[in-house]
């Protein structure tokens, strides 16, 4: 398929209920990035999303992750705060919405062959640890699980790997995460 019928196919499916079927737990997972200084933001007013964390967005965060990543293009850059207790369960990140602010910009790109194995785009998502982890928080790729540290990086293959986090413990989870693409 092209990307234009990955959109609009990606678009009809439950992330969560066909992440499981599609996932391919035998490909790479994630990779360890170089650590990053995280940007000094006051966290506050993030809205309660129905995936098991809450979000929001600063143009000061998006200022920083393209600073941080200059040969990123597209850059979507949020911070997701898990609170105690709350879980986001097992999924891939199809990303027809990101993918379709992209191809708006491209349209050249809708006819590029698009699938999960082969991606028409090399989509960099990745996650940055605002603070170190506690015991009880959990975020597991592949049946992997990633341990960090305040500053830590990783880039996630969101086609790919099937991946969850949860929150046991009694602290709130703050991450950042970023999307682009690199051409």
């Amino acid at each position: 398929m092209n990307l234009k019928e990955y959109i609009a196919w990606s678009k009809t499916i439950d992330d969560y209920k066909e992440g499981e079927k599609l996932a391919n737990i035998n490909a790479w997972g994630f990779k360890k990035l170089e650590n990053v200084t995280i940007p000094k933001i006051k966290i506050e007013n993030f809205a309660k999303g129905n995936e098991g964390y809450s979000s929001i967005r600063y143009s000061v965060l998006t200022d920083w992750a393209k600073a941080t990543w200059p040969d990123l293009k597209f850059i979507d850059a949020k911070i997701q705060v898990q609170k105690s207790g709350e879980v986001c369960h097992p999924h891939l990140d199809f990303l027809s919405l990101y993918l379709e602010d992209v191809c708006m910009a491209h349209p050249g790109l809708l006819k590029l062959k698009h699938s999960l194995d082969a991606p028409a785009l090399d989509i960099w998502r990745m996650f940055i640890a605002v603070e170190d982890q506690v015991l009880g928080q959990r975020f597991v790729i592949n049946d992997k699980d990633w341990a960090w540290k305040k500053g830590d990086c990783m880039r996630l293959n969101n086609w790919q790997a099937l991946h969850w986090t949860t929150n046991t413990s009694n602290k709130m989870r703050t991450i950042i995460k970023v999307t682009g693409v690199k051409f």
